[in-house]
């Protein structure tokens, strides 16, 4: 009989050709659009922090909603809900919460959703055929595994549909996560796999396909002397090359026609556009600052030459007896920030 330790280590490495096979898998189909609320997320302190967290120090309930193994016993009779004002009346949210924890594992349920409002309809000859709305909706139930004092992996499952006015589809799919901590160096690494699924069609005209993955690596290192936690992630890793074609093309004087040499370094380019980065600083009392930078945002964002604060987010995060508050502002676009909101609540009793 393995122990514990080559137990575990059978386990990593039975998720390592999981998760490389889902790449490959992923690669050879035809993909469709995103979903809002899978790709993003959602809560006050992971936009603040860049984006999603890979790998954290604590559990934070509020990650749970797109990471399955930010939850423990610690978050059983807590609602964590999130909410994200986007752009042109796009209202995003997500819920969250344990229903079940023991020794070694913790099951959670929530749900996230996307409403892109009510609009105008007309037939091709202009007259008008009412007013309709669209959306991304999704139900999802998670475990995370414990399997030593070090490892943990987690998996969520999720399933809804997708609709604008006539045109609807479903989609299903998982969330995984492995993370391993150490606490006494202050030290947390892991991976997250986010969005690997299918969407199938419906009504209307909506495609069948893969639904875009994002694989991420996290790391994240705390200091005994010093009030502040600092956090990495490599992410769309599915992917090397996420610049736009032509990027890297040499321009031509509109003036001259003579040749202008394009100096980005490619390889520089291509490597930061998978980073995002950032930092929590702890003020007391319950109470916690984050600063974060996502290089690709920064600079597939722009419009004329223009970037503004795009990439930068900012939060943060009270605690008032029982409830947890956090508020962000994260700038998607140099047209104005989005604000995040999240709120959690303990149950009486």
């Amino acid at each position: 009989m393995p122990t514990t330790l080559s137990f575990s280590s059978l386990i990593k490495l039975a998720l390592t050709f999981v998760f490389t096979g889902i790449l490959f898998v992923a690669n050879g189909q035809i993909l469709v659009s995103g979903s809002m609320p899978l790709d993003l997320a959602i809560d006050a302190r992971s936009a603040a922090l860049g984006g999603k967290v890979v790998a954290d120090l604590k559990p934070d309930g509020h990650a749970s909603s797109y990471n399955p193994i930010s939850v423990d016993s610690t978050a059983v009779g807590i609602i964590h809900t999130s909410y994200l004002n986007y752009y042109a009346a796009i209202q995003i949210g997500a819920i969250d919460a344990v229903i079940k924890t023991g020794e070694k594992h913790t099951i959670h349920v929530g749900a996230r959703f996307a409403s892109f409002g009510r609009f105008s309809g007309y037939d091709a000859s202009g007259l008008p055929t009412g007013d309709f709305s669209g959306g991304d909706y999704v139900l999802q139930s998670g475990i995370k595994w414990k399997l030593d004092s070090v490892w943990s992996i987690g998996i969520t499952g999720w399933g809804g549909f997708r609709n604008l006015a006539l045109e609807n589809a479903g989609i299903l799919g998982i969330d995984a996560a492995v993370i391993g901590r150490w606490p006494n160096r202050n030290f947390a690494a892991g991976v997250l796999l986010s969005g690997f699924g299918r969407q199938f069609a419906g009504t209307g005209s909506q495609p069948v396909g893969a639904m875009p993955i994002n694989f991420q690596i996290g790391f994240t290192k705390g200091f005994e002397n010093a009030p502040f936690q600092l956090y990495l992630k490599a992410q769309n890793m599915e992917k090397w090359e996420l610049a736009p074609e032509g990027v890297y093309d040499d321009g031509i004087d509109p003036l001259t026609g003579e040749i202008i040499q394009n100096t980005t370094w490619e390889f520089g380019d291509q490597f930061m556009r998978h980073i995002s980065a950032g930092v929590e600083i702890n003020l007391g009392s319950g109470l916690a600052a984050q600063f974060g930078y996502d290089h690709r945002r920064r600079i597939e964002m722009a419009s004329m030459g223009r970037k503004g604060t795009n990439g930068f987010s900012m939060g943060v995060h009270l605690r008032i007896r029982e409830t947890d508050i956090g508020l962000a502002r994260n700038t998607y676009h140099f047209a104005g920030s989005s604000t995040h909101l999240s709120i959690a609540i303990a149950l009486p009793g």
